[in-house]
């Protein structure tokens, strides 16, 4: 069956990948995604250091909330951030601020050098890098695509965004350090 016939048959998916034909959307999309995917495991990895170096449920609950705080906190700021600077340069202070948390955390965690607290805050660093990227990355969406495609990449960022997301959980319940306590 050719391409033209294999389109024509099924328009829905050809519609949907359209936005992956822009270069510039294929490139940030597909790096979007394998920094989601590390983001996930470093929340998983920094749990799981937390539960087998505290007893507190409080500490590990603590993990999560501290990632995810500052991207309750700092929406509406780095929204407008988003708005009156350069979306690209957003997105990379973002993104190296993200791996500045991860590169330090692997540091002090391979030197033995941490505590519950140094965690907390490296997890909260990581938490507010991203709260700086999501909004430049989906805003620039726009800018990227015409204007008939937004709606296909809207779909692609929440459908990779929500399967690496609910695969982690899932993953990261199943093999809990607090279920052999």
């Amino acid at each position: 069956m050719s391409g033209a016939a294999c389109a024509e048959s099924n328009p829905v998916s050809s519609a949907t990948f359209a936005p992956l034909g822009n270069a510039t959307f294929r490139a940030i999309w597909v790096g979007a995604q394998v920094s989601s995917l590390g983001w996930l495991v470093q929340t998983v990895a920094v749990s799981w250091l937390m539960a087998t170096i505290s007893t507190s449920d409080v500490m590990v609950a603590l993990v999560q909330a501290s990632t995810t705080l500052p991207v309750f906190v700092l929406s509406i700021v780095a929204g407008a951030v988003a708005d009156n600077f350069s979306r690209r340069t957003v997105m990379i202070l973002g993104w190296c601020v993200i791996a500045l948390s991860a590169i330090l955390l692997t540091a002090v965690g391979g030197l033995g050098f941490f505590n519950p607290w140094m965690i907390l805050g490296f997890s909260c660093l990581a938490g507010c890098g991203a709260a700086f990227t999501d909004p430049a990355w989906h805003a620039s969406v726009g800018d990227i695509l015409r204007k008939r495609e937004v709606p296909a990449a809207v779909t692609l960022i929440s459908v990779g965004y929500n399967a690496m997301r609910s695969s982690v959980r899932r993953s990261a319940a199943s093999s809990s350090p607090l279920s052999d306590r």
